[in-house]
C-alpha cells in the first residue's frame, strides 16, 4: 500500500499545481491527489512539496487531521 501512495505523490511532484483543490479548505493553499481509498493532501511552494495528510475518503478531514509546521 505504501508504494500505492508514494506513486501518485512522485507524481504530484512533478505537476504539484495538477492536483485537485480540496473543498473542506478553499481559502487554503491546499492540493489533494487520489489513490483510492485514500485522499492525499499537500501543499507546495516553488522548492517543496509537503504531505501534510493522507485520510481515508470515508473519514472526515479536520484540522486536527492537517499537519503544519
Amino acid at each position: 500500500m505504501v508504494a500505492r501512495i508514494i506513486e501518485p505523490v512522485d507524481r504530484a511532484a512533478q505537476m504539484p499545481s495538477s492536483g485537485h483543490p480540496v473543498h473542506e479548505y478553499p481559502e487554503e493553499s491546499l492540493k489533494e491527489v487520489h489513490e483510492s481509498p485514500y485522499r492525499i493532501i499537500y501543499e507546495f511552494t516553488d522548492t517543496e512539496l509537503r504531505v501534510v495528510t493522507i485520510v481515508h475518503f470515508k473519514d472526515r478531514l479536520t484540522d486536527k487531521r492537517l499537519t503544519r509546521p
